[in-house]
C-alpha cells in the first residue's frame, strides 16, 4: 500500500488503537489543495456509479450518485460538462475504469483540479506484498467483478496510477466499504461484498509500492466510518443513495463554494444525524477526517484560479421555468433533493444572495419528470417571476404510512401479532419483501424484536409472553415516527449556523491529525432520589448560533410524549435569556449549571421512562417564526397528554410561510414574520436505569 494509505490507516489506529481494524475503502477523500495564486487550470472529473452487477447483487443509489455529485460540481464548483466523464454500471467494468484514470492520469495538468467518484461495492483480497498489517488489500469492485478472469481493483493499482498525477488538486472519493457487512433488507444495503479468494488472479501484479514522499503534507483524508462500520445504500427522502454521498452533496449544496474540508464534514454529520433519527438508527458510521492541520480550513477547491470560475451564490439552485399548466419546472431539480412533497422557494432571475424571508413564491414538488421535478405553487402564490431560481426550503414530509416488514414469523401467527400491532399504531401498514419499509418485525423465541429497516440493529425487544408488548412496541414506533416528523422541519439553506451538543458527549475534536464526528447518541441514567446531578443524570446542552436567534428546545421521549424544555415559563429565571433570545457568536449553556442555585431556575433530569429521546433545537431570528414553534409544539404535547397521537404538521406551512415576504404567521402569534429566518440541529440520548 502507498505511504498516502499507510499514513491514513496509521492515523486512524493512533486514534481508535493499534489493534483496530481499519477499513481503507468505506469512503475515502483525498484532497490537494492548491498552492495561494497557482495558475489557472481546467477542471476535471470522472464518475463512476454502479448498481448493475453481472456477479454479485446489486445496489440502487450509485447511478443517482454520481448524478447528484456531478450537479454540484458544476454548480458549485463550476466545472464545465464537458470536462466531466461519467461511467454508469456496463461501462464501469474494470478495463473501463482502469482506462478512464489512466486518461485523466495523461490529461490532468499540474494546475488542473481533478475530482474522482466512485460509488458501489468494496472488498478485500489476501496481502501479496506485504505492506498491510493485516493481511489484506482493500479493493473496489467492478462491474464484471468475480466474473470468470476478471479481479477487483486494488488499493496498491489506484496508488501507482495516482502518484503518477500531475495535478496538485484531487479530489478522490470512494463510496464503498469492504467489510462483508449483509443486511436483511432490500431497502438499505452494505455497499461490500465478501473477501475474495481467487489470491492466484493478484500474483500478476507488480510487488512494488508507489512511494511519494510528500504525500502526507498534501492531502485532506475524509472516510465514512469507522473501523468495521458499514457504508449504506438506501431510500433518503424518498430517493435511493449512499448515505455518505447523499449526507455531502446536500453539505455541499448548502455551503459556499469556497468551503472548507472541516466545514463540509460538520455537514456531513448534520445530515447522517437527520437521516439516523429517520430510520430508528441508535448510531451511524462515524465519518472521519484526517489531515495536516493547515488544511483543515482552506477552501476544497479555490473559488477561483481555473477556467470556468465565476461568482458564487450562497447555496445550491436549479432554474425554475413556469409552464402552461399553472405548474413549475425545476430543471435537473431530481439531483439535487427535488424528491415529491419537498418545498422549494422562488427567487428572481439571476439572484445570487438568496437572503432568507425574502423569496417570491413557494411550490411543492408534485412529480418527478426525468431529471427534472415539477411542482405546484401553493396557495399563497401570487405570481412566479420569468427566469426564476429555486433553492430547497423544506425535505420531504413524513409519510402518513408506517411500513413494516414482518420476517421470520409462522403464516398462522401474522395475523395475531398484525391485528395487535394495528391497534396501538397510528396510519400502519404491513409490506411483503418488495415494498419499502420503516422497520421489520420478527421472532426469536418468545421475543418479538422491532428492528431498524436494514434488519441491522434492534431497536427494541418485547417477550410475547407479557400481554403489554404489542403496546410496548407501538409505543416506541409512534416516538420514532414522531421524532421523524420533526426532523422533517429542517431548513437546508439557512444562512443561520447553530452547533449544539449535549455536555456529557466527548467532544469530537482533532486526535493527532484525525476529527471524529458525533453520530454516536450520548449515554445518560435515570436520576435516583437525592442523587447529585452530573452530566450523566441530568440534560446540559451546549448551543452557538452565529446571528441574534431565538431557541425553542423540544423533547420526544421514548414513549413519544413531545416537550417543550426550552423557554419554559414555569422555572425559567427572569431576566435571563428572555423569550428564548441568546445574542450572536455566544457560546451558551442550559441549564448554565447543575449545581443548586444555578442562574437558570431549571434543571432537565433524566427520569423513567428508559430509552431513546430525540432532542431538536431550533433558531429563529424573529420572535413571531419562535413563538409559532412553540405554539404547534406545546399543542402536539397536549394533544399527546389527552391520548391523541401527537401531530405537527401545521408547523410545516408556519415554517414555509416564513420563507417568503409578507406571509403573516398564523396561530397563536398576531406579529409578521416576514424576512425570518429559521435552522434546526438533532441531537439523541439513549436513558437506561
Amino acid at each position: 500500500m502507498s505511504a498516502f494509505f499507510n499514513n491514513w490507516r496509521t492515523g486512524l489506529r493512533r486514534a481508535f488503537g493499534p489493534h483496530c481494524r481499519l477499513p481503507a475503502w468505506l469512503l475515502c477523500l483525498a484532497v490537494t489543495l492548491a498552492a495561494q495564486g497557482a495558475a489557472a487550470g481546467e477542471r476535471r472529473a470522472l464518475l463512476i456509479g454502479i448498481n448493475d452487477y453481472a456477479a454479485v447483487p446489486g445496489l440502487q443509489g450509485s447511478r443517482n450518485d454520481v448524478e447528484a455529485m456531478q450537479e454540484i460540481l458544476v454548480t458549485r464548483w463550476h466545472f464545465d460538462p464537458r470536462n466531466i466523464t461519467v461511467l454508469l454500471d456496463r461501462a464501469s467494468t474494470r478495463a473501463g475504469i482502469l482506462g478512464a484514470l489512466e486518461q485523466l492520469v495523461r490529461t490532468a495538468g499540474p494546475d488542473d483540479m481533478v475530482y474522482v467518484h466512485y460509488s458501489g461495492h468494496g472488498s478485500q483480497v489476501e496481502d501479496e506484498n506485504g505492506d498491510e498489517k493485516d493481511g489484506l488489500d482493500e479493493t473496489l469492485v467492478p462491474q464484471d467483478g468475480r466474473t470468470k478472469g476478471v479481479p477487483d481493483i486494488t488499493d496498491d493499482e489506484l496508488d501507482r496510477l495516482f502518484s503518477r498525477m500531475k495535478s496538485k488538486n484531487v479530489v478522490v472519493v470512494l463510496d464503498s466499504c469492504h467489510s462483508g457487512t449483509a443486511t436483511r433488507a432490500l431497502d438499505i444495503r452494505a455497499r461490500s461484498v465478501p473477501r475474495d479468494t481467487r489470491v492466484e488472479l493478484y500474483r500478476s501484479e507488480t510487488q512494488t509500492r508507489a512511494i511519494v514522499p510528500t504525500i502526507s503534507s498534501r492531502y485532506v483524508l475524509m472516510s465514512a466510518a469507522a473501523a468495521e462500520e458499514e457504508a449504506l445504500d438506501g431510500p433518503v427522502d424518498g430517493r435511493y443513495q449512499g448515505f455518505f454521498s447523499y449526507a455531502l452533496a446536500r453539505s455541499a449544496a448548502t455551503r459556499s463554494a469556497t468551503a472548507s474540508p472541516r466545514e463540509l464534514f460538520d455537514g456531513v454529520a448534520g445530515e447522517l444525524n437527520r437521516i439516523k433519527a429517520r430510520f430508528g438508527r441508535n448510531a451511524m458510521p462515524e465519518p472521519q477526517l484526517e489531515a495536516p492541520p493547515a488544511l483543515f480550513d482552506q477552501p476544497l477547491f479555490a473559488a477561483t484560479g481555473a477556467t470556468g470560475a465565476q461568482g458564487d451564490a450562497r447555496v445550491a439552485w436549479v432554474a425554475a421555468e413556469l409552464l402552461t399548466s399553472g405548474e413549475v419546472r425545476l430543471a435537473r431539480g431530481a439531483a439535487v433533493g427535488a424528491t415529491l412533497g419537498t418545498k422549494w422557494v422562488l427567487y428572481g432571475a439571476d439572484e445570487m444572495a438568496f437572503a432568507p424571508g425574502r423569496g417570491l413564491a413557494n411550490v411543492d414538488v408534485v412529480r418527478i419528470d426525468g431529471a427534472d421535478a415539477i411542482a405546484r405553487p401553493d396557495a399563497s402564490t401570487r405570481a412566479v417571476p420569468a427566469r426564476a431560481r429555486a433553492i430547497l426550503l423544506l425535505p420531504s414530509p413524513n409519510s402518513s404510512r408506517v411500513p413494516i416488514r414482518i420476517v421470520g414469523v409462522p403464516p398462522n401467527a401474522r395475523p395475531a401479532i398484525e391485528a395487535a400491532l394495528s391497534r396501538d399504531i397510528r396510519n400502519v401498514s404491513f409490506v411483503g419483501a418488495n415494498e419499502p419499509a420503516r422497520f421489520m418485525v420478527d421472532l426469536q423465541n418468545d421475543q418479538m424484536r422491532l428492528m431498524t429497516a436494514d434488519g441491522l440493529q434492534v431497536v427494541g425487544m418485547y417477550g410475547t409472553n407479557s400481554p403489554g408488548w404489542a403496546m410496548s412496541m407501538s409505543q416506541q414506533v409512534n416516538r420514532l415516527d414522531t421524532a421523524a416528523e420533526l426532523l422533517t422541519l429542517d431548513n437546508p439553506t439557512s444562512a443561520l449556523r447553530l452547533s449544539a451538543r449535549l455536555a456529557n458527549d466527548p467532544v469530537r475534536g482533532a486526535r493527532g491529525i484525525t476529527v471524529v464526528a458525533d453520530t454516536q447518541p450520548a449515554g445518560y441514567r435515570i436520576r435516583r432520589p437525592n442523587e447529585p446531578r452530573s452530566v450523566a443524570n441530568s440534560l446540559q446542552l451546549e448551543l452557538f448560533v452565529n446571528a441574534d436567534a431565538y431557541l425553542t428546545v423540544v423533547d420526544v421521549d421514548s414513549e413519544g410524549n413531545v416537550n417543550l424544555l426550552f423557554p419554559n415559563s414555569f422555572h425559567q429565571q427572569r431576566g435571563l435569556w428572555v423569550d428564548g433570545r441568546v445574542a450572536a457568536g455566544e457560546s451558551v449553556r442550559l441549564p448554565d449549571a447543575l449545581t443548586p442555585g444555578n442562574r437558570a431556575g431549571f434543571y432537565w433530569d433524566y427520569s423513567p421512562p428508559r430509552g431513546v429521546d430525540t432532542i431538536r433545537v431550533f433558531a429563529a431570528t424573529t420572535l413571531a417564526a419562535a413563538q409559532a414553534i412553540r405554539a404547534r409544539i406545546a399543542a402536539a404535547s397536549a394533544a399527546r397528554q389527552n391520548g391523541i397521537a401527537p401531530a405537527i404538521q401545521g408547523l410545516r406551512a408556519d415554517l414555509a410561510g416564513f420563507a417568503t415576504r409578507g406571509i403573516q404567521v398564523v396561530g397563536d402569534s398576531t406579529a409578521s414574520a416576514a424576512g425570518a429566518d429559521w435552522t434546526a440541529v438533532t441531537l439523541t440520548a439513549v436513558v437506561s436505569d
